[in-house]
């Protein structure tokens, strides 16, 4: 089998070496057009217009123009998609992971994370993410209902714990009210079916005894059933890969993420797995134990929810999955969206369980 470039934005797939370089020579009768590579002249190792002489450096996906400045077309690429209901926590969640994975992760695996696309990816996560939230103290407004360009990042590991990896990481931020109806799912969320993992985000008081509580109290909740959104993404995703038989099951890795768990200590056992620090970081490895206790014990809570169906939807049309409970604000934030002390509780241990599912990190050593 050939080997295949896949973009880090849209994620179309073409064979390695076919029609990424262009010609920028603006007196070029080819300026601005892919030009095959097996067709180019080689300079110095390097590709040659055929019809100037003129050495090509730049790369474009043929499909959505993306330049890979920086990247590797035969790095690991790996998409991940995040689905949620309105105001679940999707913005909050993207930020403090990737403000993380610089100072946490780094730490613990040795890694390094490189924006891609320059100037224009780190401008826009500081600007709508970075900036309201650490340096104003402001919560983050909704995603707007349009194409939300993808943040995109190279994970690179070094010789040692990480055997050298290099990692495209591309996360889309989609709004809230794209996952309103099929159609709107399918017209605006189709790398959900193209991704290699899914960060399916909930909202606790998405189910009733939790928003009923909440409401008594004046807090804000969520009205969106997550099983009925959890139905709509399978659908997308069996109509999208052709995967119709619902016998066969979905390889793309889930996590199932409670956000806000800052919210549940109430309801939280004082011997809670989840009330613990990750024991992901310790050390340049998963630790599936830690994994296995926390996922069951959110599985339990969910279930005392009535939410049986939620969970049976998941185990029956998923090959592998996992239950999470995370805090991105640590706090909950005041009625005027101040957040005065972010301390991230368990913000990491999906990322790194995708990053574990996808052999990107290992196990850690017992």
């Amino acid at each position: 089998m050939k080997q295949q470039i896949v973009c880090p934005k849209c994620f179309a797939k073409y064979p390695a070496g076919n029609r990424l370089v262009v010609c920028q020579n603006a007196a070029c009768q080819k300026a601005g057009q892919h030009i095959p590579e097996s067709s180019a002249g080689l300079q110095n190792g390097q590709p040659v217009c055929p019809d100037c002489g003129r050495e090509m450096s730049m790369r474009l996906c043929p499909h959505c123009q993306f330049e890979f400045s920086g990247h590797s077309p035969g790095a690991e690429m790996l998409g991940l998609s995040m689905v949620g209901a309105e105001r679940c926590g999707k913005s909050h969640f993207l930020t403090v992971l990737l403000n993380s994975v610089k100072q946490e992760m780094s730490k613990a695996y040795g890694c390094a994370l490189y924006p891609l696309g320059g100037d224009s990816t780190i401008e826009q996560y500081n600007r709508q993410y970075f900036r309201p939230l650490f340096v104003q103290g402001q919560t983050l407004s909704s995603t707007a209902q349009e194409d939300v360009e993808p943040l995109i990042y190279s994970l690179v590991f070094p010789d040692t714990g990480g055997n050298g990896k290099t990692t495209s990481l591309t996360f889309y931020d989609a709004c809230g009210a794209n996952f309103d109806s099929e159609r709107t799912m399918e017209e605006s969320n189709r790398n959900i079916y193209n991704s290699r993992g899914i960060l399916f985000l909930i909202d606790p008081s998405q189910f009733p005894v939790i928003r009923d509580r909440r409401r008594a109290q004046g807090k804000p909740v969520s009205e969106v059933d997550p099983g009925t959104l959890l139905s709509r993404m399978i659908h997308l995703i069996r109509a999208g890969s052709g995967q119709g038989d619902i016998r066969q099951k979905i390889t793309i890795p889930i996590a199932i993420c409670l956000t806000k768990l800052d919210i549940l200590r109430p309801w939280l056992d004082v011997s809670s797995f989840v009330r613990c620090g990750s024991r992901h970081l310790r050390q340049p490895g998963f630790d599936p134990v830690d994994f296995e206790s926390c996922s069951l014990e959110i599985m339990s809570l969910i279930e005392s929810w009535s939410g049986k169906d939620l969970i049976n939807q998941i185990t029956s049309q998923f090959t592998h999955y996992g239950f999470f409970g995370f805090s991105a604000l640590g706090e909950e934030p005041t009625p005027t969206g101040q957040v005065h002390n972010i301390q991230p509780h368990r913000i990491m241990d999906p990322f790194l369980w995708l990053l574990w599912r996808n052999r990107i990190i290992g196990t850690a050593k017992m």
